[in-house]
């Protein structure tokens, strides 16, 4: 039960580090799957599932070189401070839609950099707003009329697995070094089937729907916009939490200076955020994506790499060689 309680977390913080504002309003969705039918959103989970599983490997057999890790944390920092400025944008909209209030989103945005800090809180987070997400994904989807039928696109599919390993797969790794084989594989289970749960009723929900938050659009409809704003909130927070951390520590392992990273981090993306949150995903997003696919494939071919040789198979592909340096005859 322990075991399972640990997977059930571990899944739950991935969860919770890639549903953002862009998935909660179905921008995200609607850009990547507009078109698109269940295949797509199965293959996209899948590959998800598989890369978090090798990402926890990853973590827990210290397999990931260090020259290649500071390469993919340079990216990362980069993605994730982009992803962080479309919280803040996000939640100045949501708040000020529901407060009348503007500049709250700036005391979120440094209340979630202190937040974020702390792995093990946003975890317990996670466990309990994920499981609330998906229940109101699923029923605004339920309820709705559209259909998710369309093409198969295999690269689309992969980009969107990309983007979202980019920014959890550091914090599967660090999760993969205290946990055992059948936990990471359970983990990697649950999260996958998450995944394709949100995504299916998403489409669905979305499908038909227009403006820059097609899914509140839905919901509303359906008479769960309070519900919906209020899951929106919650997918801001915790995407906003994880990027916060992840943007600061790459920028303070650039400036050596862990006092100036936070703050710095904060104001830039409150600067980045007036561009407004439609606008950032419309740019940012297909880059990143394409960015989260090369970079999770380079980090799992190194380990796997790294892997083999731990395991001595290159060995098994050298010939012998005698003194003279011919190759040994076989008897």
């Amino acid at each position: 039960m322990r075991s399972f309680f640990r997977a059930l977390r571990v899944a739950a913080l991935f969860v919770g580090s890639v549903v953002g504002a862009g998935f909660a309003t179905g921008q995200e969705v609607q850009l990547f799957f507009g078109g698109d039918g269940v295949t797509s959103l199965f293959v996209a989970s899948l590959f998800m599932s598989v890369c978090a599983f090798c990402f926890m490997e990853i973590g827990a057999r210290r397999l990931l070189p260090t020259r290649a890790g500071a390469v993919t944390d340079a990216l990362v920092s980069v993605c994730s401070f982009a992803v962080y400025a479309a919280m803040i944008a996000a939640a100045e909209e949501v708040l000020l839609g529901m407060t009348g209030q503007a500049g709250l989103s700036i005391l979120l945005a440094v209340v979630m950099m202190a937040f974020g800090k702390r792995t093990a809180s946003l975890s317990l987070f996670n466990l309990i707003a994920v499981p609330l997400m998906i229940v109101v994904i699923a029923v605004v989807g339920a309820r709705s009329s559209g259909r998710v039928e369309g093409e198969f696109r295999l690269l689309t599919a992969l980009a969107y697995g990309g983007m979202n390993l980019l920014f959890s797969g550091a914090l599967m790794a660090k999760e993969g070094e205290e946990s055992s084989l059948s936990e990471r594989i359970l983990a990697s289970l649950l999260l996958g089937t998450a995944v394709f749960v949100m995504l299916y009723f998403m489409r669905r929900a979305v499908a038909g729907s227009t403006g820059d938050m097609p899914f509140l659009t839905a919901a509303f409809r359906e008479n769960l916009g309070t519900v919906a704003n209020l899951v929106l909130l919650l997918a801001i927070v915790t995407t906003m939490a994880s990027c916060a951390h992840l943007a600061t520590k790459g920028l303070a392992a650039f400036t050596g200076d862990d006092a100036l990273a936070a703050p710095l981090v904060t104001l830039l993306g409150s600067v980045t955020a007036s561009f407004g949150f439609a606008a950032i995903v419309r740019v940012s997003y297909p880059i990143v994506s394409y960015l989260g696919l090369v970079a999770t494939l380079f980090a799992v071919g190194l380990s796997a790499v790294a892997f083999f040789k731990r395991c001595g198979f290159g060995k098994i592909f050298r010939p012998k060689k005698l003194v003279g340096g011919l190759t040994a005859k076989r008897k």
